[in-house]
């Protein structure tokens, strides 16, 4: 996808206060939105339970999960921190398990306040 194909995901002021959102795109569904400013798209599915991602928070610069409180590092899809609650003793397990498999990550950019998806 060259510059000339970029494609609008959202506009930073319909992110509310979560800073993320589940957007639909050419690449599927996807989770994007602001982390500490800078603009981020993963997959939308978390890999305990398969949530929309794109209906969580961000925590702590995280990305979390609106089912059970997992936690995603945006830059690298990876699994930060397993499912909580009623999971919780099984976090581990999660994490080392389904959650090993990173989200997948996407090339955006932020122009004019909107978040852009450009590869």
């Amino acid at each position: 996808m060259s510059v000339s194909e970029a494609v609008k995901l959202v506009a930073v002021s319909e992110l509310g206060d979560s800073q993320v959102i589940e957007v639909g795109s050419p690449r599927g569904p996807l989770a994007v939105g602001l982390v500490d400013g800078v603009p981020f798209a993963v997959s939308n599915r978390c890999r305990h339970l398969f949530a929309p991602l794109g209906k969580g928070k961000i925590c702590d610069g995280q990305l979390e999960c609106p089912w059970h409180a997992a936690r995603y590092d945006v830059v690298s899809g990876k699994m930060t921190r397993g499912p909580q609650g009623a999971f919780k003793p099984l976090a581990g397990a999660v994490k080392a398990t389904t959650g090993s498999r990173n989200l997948k990550t996407y090339a955006v950019e932020l122009r004019d306040g909107e978040i852009w998806l450009t590869g």
